[in-house]
């Protein structure tokens, strides 16, 4: 009570409270969902029971490449000064598997096509292969390898191909030798023959003859494959027949004869009147 007390106010200033976030880097795969887009506090801190709203978004686009993560909607109240630090969301390939299916076709027929199975990954989106798988040249028995071709994805992939075989296989066929005859002393015949199952293929033709076992009486001889061949694109069955070689037909007629009573017999002699001999 022995002072007599003036009071004469002023203000206590509230500032804002800094705080920084900072985006964290993400990944993924073309094709892929997005990872859930987060941050972190890098610099300040919340005060009392303060909470972020909103979130963070990033650059449209689904190809391989960096997207960058904005703030978006991320928000703190008026009581704080936001700094965002951003980071990128990276895109990368896809990758994927193909095995090309094992083919085989027999010599001188078309190709078959030539397929495919997706053995590992899959594919994105509505995306689709372009081109083909090609083969390794060449017609006549063997393997061929099967090559990637054209076959291709967009840059979005990572694509690996496994090749296969392409199996030429020889082509079956079956000759029969014509049956033949001949006449005793006569000449041979051509020696001929027929495909009888399967057909040649391209302009493809026999080599070499038949030929007959040995002999020229009356009977039957073997007409054997001699050295009658196809390349080794053909599996060449072989049906035999018979050579018949028959009686030779010959006439003779006897001359007439006399002689007078009391004599020695003439010569009795004949003459071919029909045929030859041989």
């Amino acid at each position: 009570a022995n002072y007599d007390l003036t009071y004469a106010g002023a203000n206590l200033t509230i500032g804002t409270r800094a705080i920084t976030v900072t985006a964290d880097a993400q990944s993924k795969t073309y094709g892929d969902p997005d990872p859930e887009l987060t941050y972190k506090i890098t610099t300040g801190s919340l005060a009392f029971s303060d909470a972020f709203s909103g979130e963070l978004t990033r650059d449209a686009g689904e190809n391989i490449g960096t997207r960058a993560i904005t703030q978006n909607t991320l928000a703190l109240n008026a009581n704080y000064v936001l700094s965002y630090v951003g980071a990128n969301l990276t895109i990368g390939t896809r990758a994927i598997t193909i095995t090309a299916d094992s083919k085989s076709k027999t010599y001188g027929n078309g190709d078959p096509a030539l397929t495919y199975q997706i053995t590992n990954g899959s594919l994105a989106f509505s995306d689709a292969f372009t081109g083909a798988l090609t083969r390794d040249g060449g017609e006549s028995v063997g393997n061929y390898a099967i090559n990637q071709g054209t076959l291709a994805l967009s840059a979005n992939y990572d694509l690996t191909y496994a090749g296969a075989n392409f199996t030429i296989g020889t082509r079956a066929i079956t000759v029969t030798a014509d049956a033949k005859n001949k006449t005793y002393g006569n000449a041979d015949p051509s020696l001929t023959y027929q495909i009888t199952n399967g057909s040649l293929a391209f302009s493809d033709a026999f080599t070499g003859a038949l030929i007959r076992d040995v002999g020229e009486s009356v009977g039957n001889y073997a007409i054997n494959k001699g050295t009658l061949a196809l390349s080794a694109n053909y599996d060449l069955t072989y049906a035999g027949a018979n050579l018949t070689i028959g009686t030779r037909a010959v006439t003779v007629t006897a001359d007439a004869q006399s002689k007078t009573y009391g004599d020695p017999d003439p010569e009795l002699t004949y003459k071919i009147t029909a045929g030859s001999l041989a």
